[in-house]
């Protein structure tokens, strides 16, 4: 089959609406809701929810688009001061754009980068650059050159409101080959240097994929750089007139394009899409040719927050955050969904990667654990030799804040240790510990499991009313992360699949912790009167997650050290119970919180840099804790239990702890 050359007007005025359209009909025209006048103009940026980008600074700026189409007009108040300084007209075998005879390229524009100024309408970038190359045919060389000059910019998005009306199954690759060799070399070297094409479909619903929007089902090196874009009439309904997305589902999605009633060959109706006109005023239009330019304005935006990223991994990030219409999945009326930037914005908030720091901070509770287990819940004497083993159950609660969940951690330890030196008000010893820690966080199925291997040594001296005792050690964690509930895909044909992104890492740990003190006898019970010291800090490798394509955090290496010091008191007293003597102990005691106390761990989602962090904690720690020790000293049994409390803004911990020993 041989592909015929079209021009401007033939091609595109037929095919893709381009003449502004009248409203005779006086019904009121669809709006957006946001109550912003200047957005809620094109109801479209509504649709797609681009005041969320909006209200998180995320405007398109610093980024230049590429808008291949019959021109722009310069002189236009919206875009004023945002038209690049390189723009190209075929006609003229390059030179500057100086203006717009159809008005198409310029409506094209006005929906991506019309300026917020304060009057009319405003694009879904607003602040981005357009650089327009204009072009009067439809034909292999200004094609050609108009990629090759973009390329040369190195503008990576491009939007194509224009097309031909040949069904892309009627043709071989061949076919196109012969028709356009210099323009597919060009697309490709803009594919292969990650250059993204957003092309609008056919405006005719008999015609379905039509040749250049269909590329990629004849060259399927292409894909990975193509959009395809059809044309909503509402919010979630297809327009009366578009193709659908047909062959090219796996490369398309809907955006906002308008839709009325064809009355006596003119579209009448209240959904027009609103946008730019020449002579600096507005125009009433429909048709897949501004429903692509959404697309493109969401690509701008999505560049300016991920600018280190790949472009072919955001013509991604727009299909996996688009939200899914008609059938569920991917289906060949419209593709992966409606365009949500809103989404796309949301893949970045703080709750999606706070598992992180919260994991971090269950690290560090095992930590904690661990360096007390020696000395029983509160108190560990002087004695003899003996074989000891102690568990404890340790829940802690991270309060949520704005844009974080609530962090909730839960440690299991258990610990065994034997005494290797005992001299007069001596003793010292080695031990073991395994725990098993366990994150989850509040309103989302995000989680987090440690196992830890602990070794450690631990000493307890005493001289008269005088004590002192610590312990200090070693960790090895492996740690693994699984987010279930992943911001941005609300809504989305991935979300029907329960994705998960998973992880794993080693983490490594020292901690410490030591008590020195004075016993003091009050007669009907006993007193000391004490200083304690806790500390931890742990490395960490980094970690890629897996499962999610493009939405996979990535965990840097890194360090962080917390530790706690300040005064306490404990109360105890003895008495008998036949063969054992049963001593309750309580304590209070107050501790400031040194070092680390949000839990910052660096991440990275598409190449920008964030930090997951948990919701910053109080510095002032009130603790509490209760003990019943029973000891039996002709069996050489000791037995204890205990609950220890600590109290702080944001956050609170509770332990309940178990404890045998063996004399020998």
């Amino acid at each position: 089959m041989t592909v015929q050359k079209f021009t401007w007007t033939s091609a595109l005025a037929l095919l893709f609406g381009l003449c502004a359209q009248s409203n005779p009909s006086g019904a009121e025209p669809l709006r957006g809701n946001t109550g912003d006048s200047e957005a809620d103009f094109n109801w479209g940026l509504s649709a797609i929810n681009a005041q969320k980008a909006h209200d998180a600074g995320f405007t398109g700026k610093g980024v230049n688009v590429g808008v291949l189409d019959s021109g722009i007009d310069p002189e236009h108040p919206e875009f004023k001061g945002r038209l690049s300084g390189f723009s190209y007209d075929t006609a003229i075998g390059g030179g500057p754009v100086t203006g717009d005879s159809e008005g198409h390229g310029t409506g094209v524009s006005g929906i991506i980068a019309a300026g917020r100024d304060g009057a009319g309408l405003m694009g879904i970038a607003y602040n981005a650059r357009i650089t327009a190359v204009a072009y009067e045919d439809i034909d292999d060389r200004p094609i050609s050159e108009a990629y090759a000059f973009l390329h040369s910019q190195q503008i990576s998005v491009i939007n194509n409101s224009w097309g031909l009306p040949y069904s892309i199954l009627d043709l071989s690759p061949e076919d196109v080959e012969q028709a356009y060799p210099k323009t597919l070399q060009a697309m490709r070297e803009m594919s292969a240097d990650g250059g993204v094409s957003v092309f609008a479909a056919s405006n005719d619903r008999q015609e379905g994929t039509t040749v250049f929007e269909g590329l990629p089902l004849l060259f399927p090196e292409l894909e990975n750089s193509w959009l395809n874009v059809v044309a909503l009439g509402t919010p979630n309904s297809l327009a009366s007139y578009p193709a659908e997305c047909g062959v090219s589902a796996r490369w398309c999605l809907a955006a906002p394009g308008g839709d009325g009633e064809n009355v006596e060959g003119e579209y009448v109706g209240p959904n027009f899409i609103e946008t730019t006109a020449p002579g600096g005023g507005y125009q009433r239009t429909l048709g897949t040719s501004f429903a692509a330019p959404h697309v493109t304005g969401a690509l701008a935006v999505t560049r300016e927050i991920f600018r280190d990223a790949d472009m072919r991994d955001l013509r991604k990030l727009i299909l996996h955050t688009a939200v899914d219409l008609g059938d569920p999945g991917i289906d060949a009326v419209f593709g992966w969904g409606r365009l949500d930037l809103g989404n796309a914005v949301d893949t970045i908030a703080p709750r999606g990667r706070s598992i992180y720091a919260g994991a971090a901070f269950n690290r560090q509770l095992s930590m904690e654990q661990v360096s007390r287990l020696p000395f029983g819940p509160l108190t560990r004497a002087a004695r003899l030799k003996q074989l000891w083993t102690a568990g404890d159950l340790a829940a802690a609660r991270i309060a949520a804040s704005a844009g974080l969940p609530q962090t909730i951690a839960r440690s299991r330890a258990f610990a065994a240790g034997v005494d290797l030196l005992e001299r007069e008000g001596l003793t010292a010893g080695l031990g073991l510990a395994y725990t098993r820690g366990s994150t989850g966080e509040g309103g989302t199925a995000n989680t987090a499991r440690a196992n830890g291997l602990h070794a450690f040594g631990y000493g307890d001296w005493r001289s008269g009313a005088w004590y002192a005792r610590g312990a200090a050690g070693v960790s090895h964690f492996r740690q693994k992360h699984t987010r279930r509930t992943i911001p941005g895909l609300a809504g989305t044909v991935l979300e029907l699949g329960n994705p998960a992104a998973q992880s794993a890492t080693d983490a490594w740990g020292v901690f410490a912790s030591a008590e020195a003190g004075r016993d003091v006898d009050l007669g009907f019970a006993g007193m000391a009167l004490f200083g304690r010291f806790t500390g931890a800090a742990q490395s960490y490798r980094g970690a890629l997650e897996s499962g999610l394509e493009v939405l996979g955090y990535e965990q840097h290496s890194g360090r962080m050290a917390a530790a706690q010091v300040g005064p306490g008191v404990r109360f105890s007293r003895s008495f008998s119970a036949g063969s054992w003597t049963v001593s309750p102990e309580l304590e209070l005691s107050y501790a400031r919180a040194l070092g680390t106390n949000d839990h910052i761990v660096k991440t990275a989602l598409l190449g920008r840099e964030m930090e997951a962090s948990t919701t910053v904690l109080g510095r002032d720690i009130f603790g509490v804790g209760a003990a019943l020790k029973f000891e039996d000293r002709q069996r050489g049994l000791t037995a204890s239990i205990g609950y220890t409390g600590s109290f702080r803004d944001n956050a609170n911990r509770h332990g309940v702890q178990l404890g045998l020993s063996v004399k020998f």
